[in-house]
């Protein structure tokens, strides 16, 4: 199931282009780089995958770090323990995963109310175009519906918005 929903997630996050498509039977939607396990107002502990394209700025880097920061006042970031969190890499844009990193690559992670961050020894050199992926098991959702920013952020030096629909 998990690998379904990161693959699902690399789908749509290709080009984080602003494109969307409705994802499998729960109603969720990914959109710019956001799918959302559970997309209803209000829902506590939802997984949500981010990714984020690699551009110039982080081409050729080891892949250490991987986070999102949510708008303060509507989404709630719990901890989440390194087994809890899956991190991939589609290196060839098919929406598979080609390299996949779990809690023996994590390091670290870092959260407060409303972002977290994942630290990781991956020893995986990033590519122009690769999209990485995370899934983060312990975001709680704003109770008004909308479409929200969250900022997805690589390896501390690259940035990129992405959108979350909820309700």
């Amino acid at each position: 199931m998990k690998r379904t929903v990161l693959a699902v997630g690399l789908v749509a996050l290709v080009a984080l282009a602003g494109c969307s498509a409705s994802v499998g039977g729960d109603g969720s939607t990914v959109d710019d780089g956001v799918e959302v396990e559970d997309n209803s107002t209000g829902a506590t502990n939802v997984t949500q995958s981010v990714g984020i394209e690699v551009d110039d700025s982080t081409a050729g880097q080891e892949l250490t770090a991987v986070g999102a920061t949510y708008p303060r006042d509507d989404f709630t970031v719990d901890a989440a323990q390194h087994d809890q969190i899956e991190i991939g890499v589609d290196t060839d844009g098919d929406g598979e995963l080609d390299e996949e990193f779990d809690e023996t690559h994590i390091s670290g992670v870092n959260n407060n109310a409303f972002s977290f961050d994942v630290t990781l020894d991956t020893g995986y050199t990033l590519e122009s175009g690769d999209v990485v992926v995370v899934e983060y098991p312990a975001v709680d959702n704003p109770s008004e519906p909308g479409e929200y920013v969250v900022e997805v952020r690589l390896n501390d030096q690259q940035t990129a918005d992405a959108t979350v629909t909820i309700g």
